[in-house]
């Protein structure tokens, strides 16, 4: 009788892992979803690494969003390099000033579903617009 009663708890416990476990797996996004996930969360802070005070925002592509105050232009801007940001050079030729007030900007998330990690050191924010464009001007 005993013996009974463990094989119908654990009969029981399984199929309740296995409903947990199929329900778990159906609310997972698809592939397809993952392609299409586009968002930054970028850092902009004085110094020459990042600090727990920067300045943040979330830069969202697709629909077009988050709390960047030029994200339609920034998304834009990246979209011409696919998101890749090392690679994005606006206006490489501007003139800047030679003042030495660094910048330590980062940006993390997801770009057409594959990571982005970023962070980068510049001596000024007019070498930091004039490379970056509106990706770090928030």
């Amino acid at each position: 009788m005993l013996h009974k009663r463990f094989l119908a708890g654990a009969l029981a416990l399984a199929a309740a892992f296995l409903l947990c476990t199929t329900a778990t797996a159906t609310a997972a996004p698809t592939p397809t979803q993952d392609l299409k996930s586009t968002w930054l969360l970028l850092s902009v802070n004085p110094g020459e690494r990042p600090l727990p005070s920067a300045k943040r925002v979330t830069l969202t592509c697709q629909p077009t969003g988050g709390s960047h105050p030029l994200s339609e232009l920034a998304c834009a801007e990246l979209a011409k390099v696919n998101g890749d940001i090392t690679s994005l050079e606006v206006d490489r030729q501007r003139p800047c000033y030679l003042i030495y007030a660094p910048l330590y900007v980062t940006a993390y998330g997801y770009w057409k579903g594959q990571p982005v990690q970023y962070q980068e050191k510049f001596p000024n924010d007019c070498v930091l617009d004039a490379i970056k464009g509106a990706v770090f001007k928030f």
